[in-house]
């Protein structure tokens, strides 16, 4: 027996014309969203991506975007976030793969490999699906109190999972009708196909059903990615990979213009920011790790790192100004610890984005007049009232207060 894949096993050609157009219509949708987003990004001041951050970030990119290791210190939701970062990987390298080999009749999916991509996705796809459904418990019961309550959340777990349970299920019922010698290589799908021999509600009858099904999710997911959090797939490791990498403590917020000119960020209206500070915005997973470290919000402030990231990305469609989202209070309230630095998984650089926009601020909004006169006189005069350095000495006049003398010492040495 020939062993290859069989793609369009048990369906019409009229259906795959059909699968074909919705491919092009979700791949089509996919692209205009992230050209819009990126011709917004493209609204802030020109930062050129420098090729020797890209090289400094190879070691930085393997630790936080394939090891994964700032998830890790939170093991349960770490470990269940690599299974379905991996899983997905994995599952779509698989897709393309079948594209390759489907569509450019390069016949790559036969014999042992064939066999060996089999198990391989399935195994994969499993550990996909139970980190999804894990995490799906841990957000419903609320078990990590950072993490955001939104509708949406729950409904991209549930399209996940309806995917891969939908490849399980079509995987399941071709085993089952096909009896191949070689199904066994699909642990999972050989799994299901002996529970659905002789099944009414799985089988030959109902395969394009789950099919077209699967599909169909599958181009949803791909249509909406670019307009939704879920766009972080792509935005993270990019931030990862271009944007250079700074210590904790680290406030230069400069940025790079003609002639190698370097000018400080102030950022009063939203098209200041940088075009790499507003795609970093975008990289953000509202996972809340930013927040859960940060003293001001652990203190009851009203400051909240993730907030201020959010608030930038979801008003990036007009040049507002900042004032008009963002209090000066919120900016006021970091403490520059860079806690929320360190804690992020996707390089989002939370300080440079807040002394930018202080340093925007800091003319009208940030400090009351009193304040500002206060600083302004401890730098040049260091002293708060702003006194010349010849009335230093005027405070004490009349309150007999003794003043130190140079001592002169009259000892002779032995």
């Amino acid at each position: 027996m020939e062993i290859r894949r069989d793609t369009f096993w048990n369906i019409s050609s009229d259906m795959q014309i059909w699968f074909y157009i919705l491919a092009g219509v979700a791949c089509l949708v996919f692209l205009y969203g992230f050209y819009r987003r990126f011709k917004l990004w493209n609204k802030g001041r020109r930062e050129k991506v420098q090729w020797k951050n890209i090289k400094d970030n190879l070691k930085h990119f393997l630790k936080l975007a394939i090891r994964q290791t700032k998830l890790q210190k939170d093991k349960p939701v770490g470990l269940m976030h690599k299974m379905i970062a991996y899983g997905f990987a994995a599952l779509f390298i698989g897709t393309v793969l079948v594209f390759i080999d489907e569509d450019f009749n390069l016949p790559i999916l036969q014999g042992t490999f064939y066999l060996v991509y089999e198990f391989v996705l399935d195994i994969f796809g499993l550990l996909f699906l139970v980190g999804l459904i894990a995490f799906l418990i841990i957000r419903g019961g609320k078990f990590r109190k950072r993490m955001l309550q939104g509708k949406m959340d729950y409904l991209f777990l549930i399209l996940f999972i309806l995917i891969g349970i939908g490849g399980y299920v079509t995987e399941g019922i071709r085993l089952a009708e096909s009896n191949l010698d070689y199904a066994q290589w699909s642990p999972v799908g050989y799994g299901l196909s002996r529970l659905f021999v002789k099944s009414k509600l799985f089988n030959i009858d109902t395969y394009w059903f789950w099919w077209l099904s699967h599909a169909l999710l599958a181009f949803i997911l791909i249509a909406i990615i670019p307009f939704t959090k879920l766009l972080h797939i792509l935005t993270a490791p990019l931030n990862i990979l271009i944007s250079p990498v700074k210590r904790t403590g680290d406030f230069d917020a400069m940025v790079f213009l003609k002639g190698d000119h370097r000018d400080r960020i102030a950022v009063s209206n939203m098209y200041d920011f940088t075009n790499m500070q507003l795609m970093s915005t975008d990289a953000c997973t509202e996972c809340g790790r930013c927040d859960n470290v940060c003293p001001a919000r652990l203190s009851g402030k009203d400051l909240a790192p993730r907030n201020i990231v959010m608030k930038i990305r979801d008003n990036m469609y007009e040049n507002k100004a900042i004032s008009s989202f963002i209090s000066a209070e919120e900016l006021k309230q970091c403490t520059n610890c860079a806690a929320c630095v360190e804690a992020c998984p996707v390089s989002i650089n939370h300080i440079d984005l807040i002394l930018a926009m202080r340093r925007g601020a800091l003319p009208e909004e940030l400090l009351n007049p009193h304040a500002e006169e206060t600083l302004v006189n401890l730098d040049f005069d260091q002293n708060i009232w702003g006194s010349a350095w010849s009335e230093r000495e005027a405070w004490a006049e009349g309150l007999n207060v003794q003043v130190l003398k140079k001592f002169k010492n009259t000892s002779k040495e032995a």
